[in-house]
């Protein structure tokens, strides 16, 4: 294997023109024992398939290639998918495509395995929640971000978009990658960590009021929930009077005291709940469009 030096790296840009573009969060890894931890996270072998979104300059793929049976990955930058070509011509399980990733046709595949594009990562991360079929997946995000993904009811980096992704996931932390490991050194360290499709409750009757619900009052994250509530149905022009009967509709599971960043999952799905039951019985308007 050609380890990917910092010299190495500086060569292949020249070569192919490409200038890291900061605005695009675009830096590439150089070091080698991160790459491999990140693999060995990924329990690959010989029959495995896995996608890489954003190559860069193969110090991932080419330790994909060498333990999965097969490796599709997906690189927007012409300049880049030349120079992907060049470090992995000795591979014949290969396939890369270029494209945009938030686009193209996803290939079916075992595993995602990524350094992520940082300027995505929420777009492609709900794409592939909602869309790629995996067992699970090992990505590495700028880690401001990874840590509101992986935060707990109550933290201060409980947002909503950790509720939004941990609805769909269960999300665990691998490691932190100190900056220094690329070049050009970016402004922020990284984490990586492991996305499990999530298989059991509790789930909303209807995954779309619960995001409407969601987005609706973590608009508010530091009010009480009643506060919160009452808020978000004047902005939508309900009688603020209905924020009591939604809350004695949950039977006691919240009282409208609960701080927003504190709620869990199963009363954000309670709440959810009983908005559907209000929107079904014509108390409030239904915000997908349709009765019922």
């Amino acid at each position: 294997m050609r380890f990917l030096t910092e010299e190495r790296i500086r060569s292949l840009l020249r070569k192919y023109s490409v200038t890291p573009d900061k605005n695009l969060g675009q830096s590439f890894l150089v070091n080698p024992v991160i790459a491999r931890k990140i693999v060995e996270s990924a329990n690959l072998d010989s029959d495995t398939v896995v996608l890489e979104i954003g190559g860069g300059l193969g110090m991932l793929s080419e330790k994909l290639a060498e333990h999965a049976g097969r490796v599709y990955i997906v690189e927007i930058d012409k300049r880049l998918v030349l120079a992907l070509r060049e470090i992995l011509s000795e591979y014949s399980n290969v396939d890369i495509i270029q494209g945009d990733a938030l686009t193209v046709d996803l290939p079916e595949v075992d595993r995602v395995v990524s350094n992520l594009p940082y300027s995505i990562s929420s777009p492609i991360t709900f794409r592939l929640l909602e869309e790629a079929k995996f067992q699970f997946a090992v990505l590495m995000y700028q880690s401001e971000f990874a840590q509101r993904l992986v935060a707990k009811p109550g933290s201060s980096n409980y947002s909503r978009l950790s509720v939004d992704v941990q609805y769909a996931a269960r999300i665990q932390e691998i490691m932190h990658v100190p900056a220094t490991d690329f070049y050009p050194v970016p402004v922020v360290d990284s984490m990586v960590v492991r996305v499990e499709l999530r298989k059991d409750g509790p789930f909303a009757k209807d995954k779309r009021i619960l995001f409407w619900l969601v987005h609706g009052i973590f608009s508010y994250p530091n009010k009480v929930l009643r506060k919160a509530l009452r808020i978000w149905f004047k902005n939508l022009g309900q009688d603020r009077s209905l924020v009591n009967e939604v809350i004695r509709k949950t039977a006691g599971v919240v009282d409208g005291t609960e701080r927003l960043r504190g709620l869990d999952q199963e009363e954000l799905v309670v709440l959810a709940d009983v908005l559907l039951e209000l929107i079904e019985d014509g108390k409030i308007p239904d915000p997908r469009g349709k009765s019922g």
